[in-house]
């Protein structure tokens, strides 16, 4: 296994916490490790370019009613 290998991020959410609110903490999380790997990635910009457009392309084929649904079990 590598070293700060991200496997699973689990949340435990509060009944009264604002799912909305949390959502964009989420999504700052998931571009900061994305950002990161891809900086530690040896590509050139092309490749990172197209990688990015192809995890778009994912998110957007998983969208349903303004939701990503979770490809887990």
């Amino acid at each position: 296994m590598r070293k700060n290998y991200v496997q699973r991020v689990m949340i435990h959410l509060p009944e009264d916490m604002d799912v909305h609110r949390l959502a964009g903490k989420v999504n700052r999380f998931h571009v900061e490790v994305i950002e990161r790997r891809l900086n530690q990635a040896d590509l050139p910009v092309e490749k990172k370019l197209e990688a990015v457009s192809r995890i778009q392309e994912n998110l957007k084929r998983r969208e349903v009613n303004g939701w990503i649904e979770s490809m887990l079990p």
